[in-house]
Protein backbone atom coordinates (compact mmCIF):
# COMPACT_ATOMS: atom_id res chain seq x y z
CA UNK A 1 0.00 0.00 0.00
CA UNK A 2 2.91 2.50 0.88
CA UNK A 3 4.55 1.53 -2.38
CA UNK A 4 1.20 2.13 -4.15
CA UNK A 5 1.27 5.96 -2.60
CA UNK A 6 4.86 7.01 -3.26
CA UNK A 7 4.45 5.83 -7.26
CA UNK A 8 1.16 7.53 -6.87
CA UNK A 9 2.92 10.92 -5.48
CA UNK A 10 5.96 9.98 -8.13
CA UNK A 11 3.48 10.20 -11.08
CA UNK A 12 1.88 13.29 -9.53
CA UNK A 13 5.18 15.13 -9.37
CA UNK A 14 6.04 14.18 -12.79
CA UNK A 15 2.98 15.39 -13.73
CA UNK A 16 3.25 19.01 -12.71
CA UNK A 17 6.35 19.02 -13.63
CA UNK A 18 5.58 18.23 -17.07
CA UNK A 19 2.74 20.55 -17.31
CA UNK A 20 5.11 23.12 -15.89
CA UNK A 21 7.84 22.74 -18.24
CA UNK A 22 5.06 23.02 -21.15
CA UNK A 23 4.05 25.98 -19.64
CA UNK A 24 7.17 27.67 -19.51
CA UNK A 25 8.43 25.98 -22.80
CA UNK A 26 5.06 27.78 -24.23
CA UNK A 27 6.04 31.07 -22.59
CA UNK A 28 9.62 31.20 -23.66
CA UNK A 29 8.10 30.40 -27.17
CA UNK A 30 5.66 33.05 -27.47
CA UNK A 31 8.67 35.53 -26.20
CA UNK A 32 10.64 33.41 -28.82
CA UNK A 33 7.89 34.98 -31.31
CA UNK A 34 7.79 38.31 -30.16
CA UNK A 35 11.67 38.52 -30.72
CA UNK A 36 11.78 37.21 -34.01
CA UNK A 37 8.74 39.56 -35.19
CA UNK A 38 9.52 42.66 -37.26
CA UNK A 39 8.72 46.10 -35.37
CA UNK A 40 5.29 47.00 -35.79
CA UNK A 41 3.64 50.17 -34.88
CA UNK A 42 1.37 50.11 -31.87
CA UNK A 43 -2.45 49.98 -32.61
CA UNK A 44 -3.45 52.01 -29.92
CA UNK A 45 -5.81 54.88 -30.69
CA UNK A 46 -6.73 58.46 -28.92
CA UNK A 47 -10.56 57.10 -28.51
CA UNK A 48 -8.30 53.57 -26.88
CA UNK A 49 -6.09 55.86 -24.45
CA UNK A 50 -7.84 59.25 -23.57
CA UNK A 51 -10.52 57.29 -21.05
CA UNK A 52 -8.39 55.26 -19.02
CA UNK A 53 -6.19 58.01 -17.67
CA UNK A 54 -7.53 58.27 -14.56
CA UNK A 55 -7.31 61.88 -12.60
CA UNK A 56 -4.95 62.63 -15.77
CA UNK A 57 -7.98 62.42 -18.05
CA UNK A 58 -8.83 65.23 -20.16
CA UNK A 59 -12.34 67.07 -19.54
CA UNK A 60 -13.64 66.49 -23.22
CA UNK A 61 -13.80 62.65 -22.68
CA UNK A 62 -16.81 62.69 -19.97
CA UNK A 63 -18.07 66.55 -21.02
CA UNK A 64 -21.52 66.75 -21.45
CA UNK A 65 -21.93 68.94 -24.86
CA UNK A 66 -25.65 68.85 -24.90
CA UNK A 67 -26.10 72.38 -23.40
CA UNK A 68 -30.23 73.25 -24.15
CA UNK A 69 -31.41 74.60 -21.51
CA UNK A 70 -32.54 72.63 -18.36
CA UNK A 71 -36.72 73.13 -17.56
CA UNK A 72 -38.77 71.66 -15.73
CA UNK A 73 -42.73 72.21 -15.41
CA UNK A 74 -43.71 75.44 -13.43
CA UNK A 75 -40.25 75.15 -12.17
CA UNK A 76 -37.40 78.21 -12.57
CA UNK A 77 -33.86 77.50 -11.47
CA UNK A 78 -33.41 80.18 -8.36
CA UNK A 79 -29.59 79.54 -7.21
CA UNK A 80 -26.41 77.33 -8.15
CA UNK A 81 -23.26 76.17 -5.87
CA UNK A 82 -20.94 74.24 -7.69
CA UNK A 83 -17.55 72.59 -6.61
CA UNK A 84 -15.22 72.29 -9.63
CA UNK A 85 -11.73 70.62 -10.06
CA UNK A 86 -9.41 72.67 -11.99
CA UNK A 87 -8.23 71.93 -15.50
CA UNK A 88 -5.66 70.11 -16.85
CA UNK A 89 -2.56 70.95 -15.58
CA UNK A 90 1.21 70.57 -15.43
CA UNK A 91 2.54 67.47 -13.50
CA UNK A 92 4.41 67.48 -9.96
CA UNK A 93 7.84 68.06 -9.69
CA UNK A 94 8.79 64.64 -9.17
CA UNK A 95 7.08 63.52 -11.96
CA UNK A 96 8.59 66.51 -13.96
CA UNK A 97 12.20 65.37 -13.30
CA UNK A 98 11.48 61.84 -13.68
CA UNK A 99 10.34 62.53 -17.17
CA UNK A 100 13.44 64.47 -17.92
CA UNK A 101 16.10 61.76 -16.25
CA UNK A 102 14.21 58.25 -16.20
CA UNK A 103 12.82 59.08 -19.46
CA UNK A 104 15.00 60.34 -21.31
CA UNK A 105 17.61 57.76 -20.42
CA UNK A 106 15.25 55.53 -21.40
CA UNK A 107 14.78 57.27 -24.56
CA UNK A 108 18.36 57.33 -26.29
CA UNK A 109 18.69 53.66 -24.31
CA UNK A 110 15.74 52.32 -27.04
CA UNK A 111 16.63 54.58 -29.81
CA UNK A 112 20.11 52.87 -29.67
CA UNK A 113 19.02 49.58 -29.37
CA UNK A 114 18.85 47.44 -32.81
CA UNK A 115 16.54 44.89 -31.39
CA UNK A 116 13.53 47.13 -30.48
CA UNK A 117 10.34 46.52 -31.44
CA UNK A 118 8.92 50.00 -32.03
CA UNK A 119 7.97 51.20 -35.89
CA UNK A 120 9.89 53.72 -37.47
CA UNK A 121 7.15 56.21 -37.15
CA UNK A 122 7.55 55.74 -32.98
CA UNK A 123 11.20 55.86 -33.13
CA UNK A 124 10.84 59.32 -35.11
CA UNK A 125 8.76 60.56 -33.07
CA UNK A 126 10.60 59.77 -30.00
CA UNK A 127 13.52 60.86 -31.55
CA UNK A 128 11.82 64.10 -31.32
CA UNK A 129 10.35 63.90 -27.67
CA UNK A 130 11.32 66.41 -25.17
CA UNK A 131 10.15 67.24 -21.57
CA UNK A 132 10.23 71.14 -21.89
CA UNK A 133 8.18 71.97 -18.63
CA UNK A 134 10.16 73.43 -15.64
CA UNK A 135 9.79 72.20 -12.57
CA UNK A 136 8.93 76.20 -11.37
CA UNK A 137 5.77 75.59 -13.55
CA UNK A 138 4.93 72.26 -11.62
CA UNK A 139 1.11 71.74 -11.36
CA UNK A 140 0.62 74.78 -13.51
CA UNK A 141 -3.30 75.34 -15.05
CA UNK A 142 -1.96 74.72 -19.19
CA UNK A 143 -3.84 76.08 -22.11
CA UNK A 144 -5.82 73.06 -22.76
CA UNK A 145 -7.09 73.19 -18.76
CA UNK A 146 -7.66 76.93 -19.87
CA UNK A 147 -10.17 75.95 -23.13
CA UNK A 148 -11.71 73.22 -20.66
CA UNK A 149 -13.17 75.79 -17.70
CA UNK A 150 -14.11 78.65 -20.45
CA UNK A 151 -15.93 75.91 -22.72
CA UNK A 152 -17.63 74.51 -19.05
CA UNK A 153 -18.68 78.00 -18.40
CA UNK A 154 -20.28 78.93 -21.42
CA UNK A 155 -22.46 75.19 -21.57
CA UNK A 156 -23.64 76.15 -18.10
CA UNK A 157 -24.90 79.51 -19.04
CA UNK A 158 -27.11 78.37 -22.12
CA UNK A 159 -28.36 75.63 -19.75
CA UNK A 160 -29.62 78.34 -17.10
CA UNK A 161 -29.67 81.80 -19.03
CA UNK A 162 -31.64 83.71 -16.49
CA UNK A 163 -29.68 82.21 -13.18
CA UNK A 164 -26.27 82.77 -14.96
CA UNK A 165 -26.93 86.06 -16.41
CA UNK A 166 -23.68 87.52 -18.48
CA UNK A 167 -22.72 90.40 -16.82
CA UNK A 168 -20.83 90.38 -13.37
CA UNK A 169 -22.13 91.21 -10.02
CA UNK A 170 -21.02 90.85 -6.82
CA UNK A 171 -24.34 90.76 -5.35
CA UNK A 172 -25.26 87.47 -8.04
CA UNK A 173 -22.10 86.13 -8.01
CA UNK A 174 -19.80 84.59 -5.67
CA UNK A 175 -16.31 83.05 -6.83
CA UNK A 176 -13.15 81.38 -4.48
CA UNK A 177 -10.56 79.15 -5.05
CA UNK A 178 -7.69 77.74 -3.57
CA UNK A 179 -3.92 79.31 -2.69
CA UNK A 180 -2.76 77.59 -6.18
CA UNK A 181 -1.87 78.99 -9.63
CA UNK A 182 -3.99 75.91 -10.74
CA UNK A 183 -7.05 77.00 -9.31
CA UNK A 184 -6.99 81.13 -9.69
CA UNK A 185 -6.22 80.35 -13.46
CA UNK A 186 -9.41 77.96 -13.45
CA UNK A 187 -11.04 80.48 -12.02
CA UNK A 188 -10.25 83.20 -14.26
CA UNK A 189 -10.89 81.17 -17.55
CA UNK A 190 -14.34 80.30 -15.94
CA UNK A 191 -15.65 83.83 -15.57
CA UNK A 192 -13.69 84.93 -18.89
CA UNK A 193 -16.52 82.00 -20.28
CA UNK A 194 -19.53 83.61 -18.55
CA UNK A 195 -19.07 87.19 -19.32
CA UNK A 196 -16.68 87.33 -21.94
CA UNK A 197 -13.02 88.26 -22.59
CA UNK A 198 -13.53 91.46 -23.66
CA UNK A 199 -16.50 92.85 -21.28
CA UNK A 200 -14.98 91.00 -18.35
CA UNK A 201 -15.23 93.35 -15.03
CA UNK A 202 -12.60 92.93 -12.00
CA UNK A 203 -14.00 89.98 -10.25
CA UNK A 204 -14.22 90.28 -6.72
CA UNK A 205 -12.28 87.21 -5.59
CA UNK A 206 -12.01 86.46 -1.32
CA UNK A 207 -8.58 85.87 0.22
CA UNK A 208 -7.37 82.04 -0.76
CA UNK A 209 -5.99 80.32 1.55
CA UNK A 210 -4.09 76.74 1.20
CA UNK A 211 -5.95 75.18 3.92
CA UNK A 212 -9.89 76.56 3.03
CA UNK A 213 -12.28 74.89 5.79
CA UNK A 214 -14.78 74.50 2.60
CA UNK A 215 -12.87 73.79 -0.58
CA UNK A 216 -9.73 71.92 0.92
CA UNK A 217 -11.54 70.90 4.51
CA UNK A 218 -8.69 67.81 4.24
CA UNK A 219 -5.92 69.97 4.77
CA UNK A 220 -7.41 70.77 7.94
CA UNK A 221 -7.88 67.31 9.48
CA UNK A 222 -4.69 65.94 11.61
CA UNK A 223 -6.52 62.92 12.05
CA UNK A 224 -7.46 62.23 8.73
CA UNK A 225 -3.99 62.67 8.07
CA UNK A 226 -2.27 60.72 9.84
CA UNK A 227 -4.38 57.73 10.18
CA UNK A 228 -5.14 57.58 6.09
CA UNK A 229 -3.06 60.09 3.90
CA UNK A 230 0.45 59.24 6.07
CA UNK A 231 -0.84 55.42 6.68
CA UNK A 232 1.35 53.04 4.90
CA UNK A 233 -1.73 50.85 5.06
CA UNK A 234 -3.81 52.72 2.65
CA UNK A 235 -1.71 51.86 0.37
CA UNK A 236 -1.41 47.82 0.86
CA UNK A 237 -4.00 47.29 -2.13
CA UNK A 238 -2.55 49.78 -4.64
CA UNK A 239 0.85 48.37 -3.77
CA UNK A 240 0.01 44.87 -3.54
CA UNK A 241 -2.27 44.93 -7.57
CA UNK A 242 1.85 45.67 -8.78
CA UNK A 243 2.92 42.18 -7.76
CA UNK A 244 0.31 40.90 -9.30
CA UNK A 245 0.07 39.07 -12.98
CA UNK A 246 -1.55 41.73 -14.56
CA UNK A 247 0.97 44.31 -13.68
CA UNK A 248 4.17 42.02 -14.03
CA UNK A 249 2.21 40.86 -17.85
CA UNK A 250 2.05 45.29 -18.47
CA UNK A 251 5.96 45.24 -17.59
CA UNK A 252 7.12 41.94 -19.70
CA UNK A 253 4.33 43.94 -22.50
CA UNK A 254 6.69 47.22 -22.44
CA UNK A 255 9.85 45.17 -21.92
CA UNK A 256 9.41 43.07 -24.98
CA UNK A 257 8.16 46.73 -27.46
CA UNK A 258 11.70 48.00 -26.09
CA UNK A 259 13.90 45.27 -25.85
CA UNK A 260 15.31 46.72 -22.53
CA UNK A 261 14.70 44.27 -19.70
CA UNK A 262 15.69 46.29 -16.30
CA UNK A 263 12.63 48.42 -16.95
CA UNK A 264 10.85 48.07 -13.58
CA UNK A 265 6.96 48.75 -12.89
CA UNK A 266 7.79 51.91 -11.04
CA UNK A 267 9.14 53.18 -14.67
CA UNK A 268 5.94 51.64 -16.22
CA UNK A 269 4.10 53.81 -13.55
CA UNK A 270 6.14 56.87 -14.87
CA UNK A 271 5.51 56.33 -18.78
CA UNK A 272 1.35 55.93 -17.87
CA UNK A 273 1.59 58.84 -15.55
CA UNK A 274 3.53 60.79 -18.32
CA UNK A 275 1.48 59.58 -21.17
CA UNK A 276 -1.38 60.91 -19.60
CA UNK A 277 -0.27 64.67 -19.40
CA UNK A 278 1.10 64.80 -22.58
CA UNK A 279 -2.45 63.30 -24.32
CA UNK A 280 -4.21 65.50 -22.11
CA UNK A 281 -2.39 68.35 -23.18
CA UNK A 282 -3.13 68.71 -26.78
CA UNK A 283 -6.51 68.05 -28.57
CA UNK A 284 -6.96 66.57 -31.83
CA UNK A 285 -2.71 65.55 -31.58
CA UNK A 286 -1.73 61.94 -31.51
CA UNK A 287 -1.40 60.65 -28.05
CA UNK A 288 2.03 60.77 -26.48
CA UNK A 289 4.46 58.84 -27.52
CA UNK A 290 5.20 57.11 -24.73
CA UNK A 291 1.66 55.83 -24.61
CA UNK A 292 2.87 53.61 -27.78
CA UNK A 293 4.36 51.42 -24.93
CA UNK A 294 1.06 50.07 -24.19
CA UNK A 295 -2.02 47.93 -25.24
CA UNK A 296 -5.82 48.28 -24.12
CA UNK A 297 -5.02 46.00 -21.36
CA UNK A 298 -1.77 47.30 -20.00
CA UNK A 299 -3.04 50.91 -20.01
CA UNK A 300 -5.94 49.64 -18.21
CA UNK A 301 -4.23 47.61 -15.19
CA UNK A 302 -2.57 51.32 -14.38
CA UNK A 303 -5.60 52.79 -14.64
CA UNK A 304 -7.05 50.17 -11.93
CA UNK A 305 -4.10 51.09 -9.90
CA UNK A 306 -5.05 54.41 -9.35
CA UNK A 307 -7.98 53.79 -8.66
CA UNK A 308 -7.20 51.57 -6.03
CA UNK A 309 -5.21 54.66 -5.19
CA UNK A 310 -7.82 56.96 -4.66
CA UNK A 311 -10.42 54.28 -3.41
CA UNK A 312 -8.19 54.52 -0.37
CA UNK A 313 -7.05 57.79 -0.19
CA UNK A 314 -9.72 59.71 -1.09
CA UNK A 315 -13.41 57.94 -1.20
CA UNK A 316 -14.74 54.78 0.86
CA UNK A 317 -11.77 53.19 2.12
CA UNK A 318 -11.88 54.50 5.39
CA UNK A 319 -15.01 56.17 6.98
CA UNK A 320 -13.57 59.91 8.20
CA UNK A 321 -12.14 60.60 4.47
CA UNK A 322 -16.09 61.11 3.79
CA UNK A 323 -17.38 62.33 6.53
CA UNK A 324 -15.65 65.53 6.46
CA UNK A 325 -16.95 66.54 3.38
CA UNK A 326 -19.70 67.32 5.75
CA UNK A 327 -18.03 70.63 5.81
CA UNK A 328 -18.64 71.56 2.31
CA UNK A 329 -22.26 69.76 2.22
CA UNK A 330 -22.77 72.70 5.17
CA UNK A 331 -21.96 75.05 2.93
CA UNK A 332 -23.78 73.82 -0.29
CA UNK A 333 -27.09 74.11 1.83
CA UNK A 334 -26.59 77.28 3.02
CA UNK A 335 -25.61 78.74 0.15
CA UNK A 336 -28.70 77.13 -1.89
CA UNK A 337 -31.55 77.80 0.87
CA UNK A 338 -34.21 79.98 -0.50
CA UNK A 339 -33.93 82.74 2.20
CA UNK A 340 -30.23 82.66 1.71
CA UNK A 341 -28.44 86.03 2.37
CA UNK A 342 -25.97 84.46 0.06
CA UNK A 343 -24.78 85.18 -3.62
CA UNK A 344 -27.47 83.74 -5.90
CA UNK A 345 -24.51 81.58 -7.90
CA UNK A 346 -21.72 80.59 -5.84
CA UNK A 347 -18.49 78.23 -7.65
CA UNK A 348 -15.98 77.06 -6.17
CA UNK A 349 -12.25 75.64 -7.28
CA UNK A 350 -10.71 73.25 -5.71
CA UNK A 351 -8.86 69.90 -6.31
CA UNK A 352 -9.58 65.91 -6.86
CA UNK A 353 -9.16 65.41 -3.25
CA UNK A 354 -12.48 67.60 -2.09
CA UNK A 355 -14.14 66.39 -5.04
CA UNK A 356 -13.81 62.40 -4.44
CA UNK A 357 -14.45 63.19 -0.65
CA UNK A 358 -17.54 64.99 -1.26
CA UNK A 359 -19.13 62.29 -4.24
CA UNK A 360 -17.97 59.47 -1.43
CA UNK A 361 -20.31 61.57 1.07
CA UNK A 362 -23.14 61.65 -1.33
CA UNK A 363 -23.01 57.71 -1.46
CA UNK A 364 -21.88 57.69 -5.65
CA UNK A 365 -20.54 55.27 -7.26
CA UNK A 366 -20.08 52.84 -4.49
CA UNK A 367 -19.12 49.37 -5.01
CA UNK A 368 -20.81 46.75 -3.60
CA UNK A 369 -17.56 45.99 -1.66
CA UNK A 370 -14.62 47.84 -1.06
CA UNK A 371 -11.96 47.56 -4.17
CA UNK A 372 -9.02 45.33 -3.81
CA UNK A 373 -6.36 44.13 -5.78
CA UNK A 374 -8.10 41.44 -6.31
CA UNK A 375 -10.91 43.18 -8.26
CA UNK A 376 -9.57 43.73 -11.70
CA UNK A 377 -11.68 41.85 -13.62
CA UNK A 378 -14.44 43.03 -11.96
CA UNK A 379 -17.38 45.21 -12.79
CA UNK A 380 -16.66 48.85 -10.81
CA UNK A 381 -18.07 51.96 -10.67
CA UNK A 382 -15.83 53.32 -8.89
CA UNK A 383 -13.87 54.65 -12.06
CA UNK A 384 -11.61 57.39 -11.48
CA UNK A 385 -11.07 58.53 -15.42
CA UNK A 386 -14.90 59.02 -15.14
CA UNK A 387 -15.68 60.60 -11.84
CA UNK A 388 -12.71 62.47 -11.44
CA UNK A 389 -11.17 63.77 -14.92
CA UNK A 390 -9.71 67.28 -14.98
CA UNK A 391 -12.26 70.15 -14.39
CA UNK A 392 -14.63 67.22 -12.88
CA UNK A 393 -17.59 69.60 -11.64
CA UNK A 394 -20.50 68.98 -9.60
CA UNK A 395 -23.79 71.20 -8.89
CA UNK A 396 -26.42 71.70 -7.08
CA UNK A 397 -29.06 74.00 -8.75
CA UNK A 398 -32.38 75.29 -6.22
CA UNK A 399 -35.96 75.16 -8.46
CA UNK A 400 -38.74 77.19 -6.87
CA UNK A 401 -41.65 75.32 -8.16
CA UNK A 402 -45.60 75.79 -8.06
CA UNK A 403 -46.13 72.49 -6.43
CA UNK A 404 -46.98 71.36 -2.79
CA UNK A 405 -43.61 69.75 -2.60
CA UNK A 406 -41.50 73.30 -2.17
CA UNK A 407 -38.50 73.86 -3.65
CA UNK A 408 -36.34 71.30 -5.53
CA UNK A 409 -32.64 70.74 -6.28
CA UNK A 410 -31.29 68.89 -9.34
CA UNK A 411 -27.90 67.42 -9.02
CA UNK A 412 -25.06 67.61 -11.62
CA UNK A 413 -22.24 65.82 -12.14
CA UNK A 414 -20.16 66.27 -14.84
CA UNK A 415 -23.06 68.31 -16.42
CA UNK A 416 -25.37 65.63 -16.24
CA UNK A 417 -28.33 65.14 -13.92
CA UNK A 418 -27.66 62.25 -11.27
CA UNK A 419 -29.77 60.82 -8.78
CA UNK A 420 -28.90 61.08 -5.02
CA UNK A 421 -29.66 57.87 -2.81
CA UNK A 422 -32.62 58.72 -0.96
CA UNK A 423 -33.94 60.84 -3.98
CA UNK A 424 -36.79 59.59 -6.12
CA UNK A 425 -34.81 57.33 -8.58
CA UNK A 426 -37.53 58.03 -11.29
CA UNK A 427 -37.02 62.06 -11.59
CA UNK A 428 -34.54 64.40 -11.98
CA UNK A 429 -35.64 66.86 -8.88
CA UNK A 430 -35.56 65.83 -5.51
CA UNK A 431 -37.24 68.05 -2.84
CA UNK A 432 -34.90 70.18 -0.73
CA UNK A 433 -36.68 68.47 2.64
CA UNK A 434 -35.72 65.28 1.55
CA UNK A 435 -32.40 66.09 0.58
CA UNK A 436 -31.93 67.29 3.59
CA UNK A 437 -33.72 64.30 5.50
CA UNK A 438 -30.86 62.54 3.55
CA UNK A 439 -28.25 64.16 4.93
CA UNK A 440 -29.53 65.81 7.67
CA UNK A 441 -27.80 63.38 10.28
CA UNK A 442 -24.03 64.33 8.91
CA UNK A 443 -24.73 67.78 8.31
CA UNK A 444 -26.03 69.14 11.53
CA UNK A 445 -23.63 67.06 13.49
CA UNK A 446 -20.91 68.19 11.53
CA UNK A 447 -18.19 68.92 14.41
CA UNK A 448 -15.29 68.68 12.18
CA UNK A 449 -13.07 69.82 14.52
CA UNK A 450 -14.57 66.80 17.01
CA UNK A 451 -13.96 64.72 14.55
CA UNK A 452 -10.89 65.53 12.90
CA UNK A 453 -9.10 65.68 16.46
CA UNK A 454 -6.58 63.15 17.52
CA UNK A 455 -7.16 61.94 20.79
CA UNK A 456 -4.38 60.73 23.32
CA UNK A 457 -5.28 57.13 23.06
CA UNK A 458 -4.92 57.78 19.29
CA UNK A 459 -1.72 58.52 18.96
CA UNK A 460 -0.58 54.73 21.30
Amino acid sequence: MIKCLVHLFLLIDIGCFVLHAVAKTEQVASDSVDLLLEPRCSQLKRHDIEPHLSTKTPYRVVANLDDKPITYSECRPTRIWSVIRHGTRNPSKEHIEGAKSKLGRLKEEILTNPQTKLCPEELARLRRWRFDVNSEEEKYLTSEGEQELEELAERMQKRFPNLLVDEYDPNLYYFKYTKTQRTLKSAESFTSGLFGRENIAPIEYPEAVHKDPVLRFYKLCNKWKIDVDKNPRTFDNSERFLREPEIIDAVNYIRRRTQIQNITAEDAKLMYTICGFETAWYRGQEPSVWCSLFNPDTIKAFEFFEDLEYFWNDGYGYEITHRMACAAMKNMFEHIDPNSNKSNATFYFTHSGTLLKVLAHLGLYKDAEPLTYRDFGRERVWRTSLIDAFATNLAFVLYECNNENGPMVLTLHQERPIRLPGCPQDQDLCSLKTLKEQYEQHVSSCDFDELCHIHRHDEN
